[in-house]
């Protein structure tokens, strides 16, 4: 299985240096470090060599301060974006958070249309060889719902599950839509609806307490 990681950086998540920022640097509430932590390693127990891509979406990284980027990986190199396991995972958002510029607006297009073009690209994938997984982790609402499920629909005929976490209080409802429970997305673009459902929301304050629930939630939506 190989794993991505991408963390949401835009501006609603509140200023890092204050202590009611969701990206507050204190291991006891910032939920953003705690997803890492326990469902990355929930996840990284099925991927063997334990490298991540790891990206970031919704901050204004150097060289343009002034504008936002919904995809940059936070090993400064988008052609291979890996690091070594949880923990460069975790040194590296600490990095960013004294480097990136919380911007916005929250757009989940960019990284799921990288992730297919990856997958697309990578002939172990097609040979039932490589599983992808993306943990996509977010305080609330995205601005590109149709762009969105396109491509969940287009990865919906990829080896290719997509776990979203929502960290915070924010409004959810569309992250419920995306999980496509209730009712299977349409493409617009590719006309048709998604082969399979491939996305699984999890509130990360329903499961944060219970390791064992929190374990089924996030596997919930991963073939057998």
């Amino acid at each position: 299985i190989d794993l991505s990681i991408a963390i949401d950086f835009t501006l609603s998540n509140g200023a890092p240096n204050s202590r009611e920022s969701l990206h507050y640097f204190d291991p006891q509430t910032n939920q953003y470090l705690q997803v890492l932590q326990q469902v990355g390693s929930i996840l990284q127990f099925y991927n063997t060599d334990k490298h991540i891509n790891l990206y970031g979406f919704g901050g204004a990284v150097p060289p343009y301060p002034q504008r936002a980027s919904h995809c940059f990986a936070m090993n400064g190199d988008i052609f291979n974006p890996r690091v070594n396991g949880l923990d460069a995972a975790i040194t590296h958002y600490r990095h960013y958070l004294n480097t990136v510029n919380l911007y916005g607006p929250t757009h989940f297009s960019q990284i799921l249309d990288h992730v297919n073009n990856h997958i697309e690209s990578d002939p172990g994938a097609y040979q039932n060889q490589r599983f992808h997984v993306l943990l996509i982790i977010t305080d609330g609402v995205i601005n590109d719902m149709r762009q969105t499920i396109d491509q969940i629909v287009r990865g919906s005929n990829n080896p290719l599950a997509i776990i979203i976490v929502g960290v915070g209080n924010a409004d959810f409802s569309n992250m419920e839509t995306l999980d496509g429970d209730d009712e299977a997305l349409y493409s617009q673009i590719y006309r048709q609806y998604a082969a399979a459902d491939i996305v699984q929301f999890v509130p990360f304050n329903q499961f944060k307490n219970n390791p064992t629930l929190l374990a089924r939630e996030t596997l919930m939506e991963l073939p057998g």
